[in-house]
């Protein structure tokens, strides 16, 4: 009977802790990106960003909030291929953080484009940071969507901040 009960107590929790945020659809230029209700999104282009989430409800400290962020590039030089632009990018992440450690760099393919993943962490100032970059190159323009964030909090907040970068598409004008 006290199984009974604790079941009947304990499966409409798991089902509302399950259900799924509303999502919205941000759509810009050539490009589109979906994520949760609870981030919001700053379109307004400071520090050369065409997008800068975050969360509402960050489990970061006050000093830093972990976010994503879309840098959009041109690139004069047509005879970068995505395979030389991984090694650029490995050799920029040394040089940006102390201490560095790349635990992934990989070409994939989504919806039918060649990336650049690579998960590092590193130390910046007095705090370690995890970061994941996609990397896209598409007819002389680098689209670098990066996730930020403290190495202690990676595990609280990278599943749902994968789910955002993963929405991530390219469209045609």
């Amino acid at each position: 009977m006290k199984n009974l009960l604790l079941i009947l107590i304990l499966f409409p929790l798991i089902i509302v802790a399950q259900e799924s945020k509303e999502s919205i659809k941000y759509e810009k230029d050539n490009y589109s990106i979906e994520y949760p209700s609870n981030w919001i999104l700053n379109d307004s282009g400071e520090n050369g960003t065409k997008i800068f989430l975050y969360p509402t409800n960050s489990e970061s400290s006050d000093v830093f909030t972990e976010n994503i962020n879309l840098i959009v590039q041109n690139l004069n030089d047509s005879t970068i291929t995505i395979e030389k632009y991984k090694g650029l990018v490995e050799k920029q992440i040394s040089g940006m953080l102390t201490e560095p450690k790349i635990t992934l760099s990989e070409l994939k393919n989504k919806n039918g484009l060649k990336f650049h993943q690579l998960v590092a962490e590193g130390k910046s100032s007095d705090y370690k940071f995890k970061t994941i970059i996609y990397t896209y190159l598409i007819e002389k323009q680098i689209y670098t969507l990066t996730f930020v964030t403290l190495y202690d909090t990676y595990e609280n907040n990278h599943i749902e901040s994968l789910r955002i970068m993963d929405s991530f598409k390219l469209t045609k004008n």
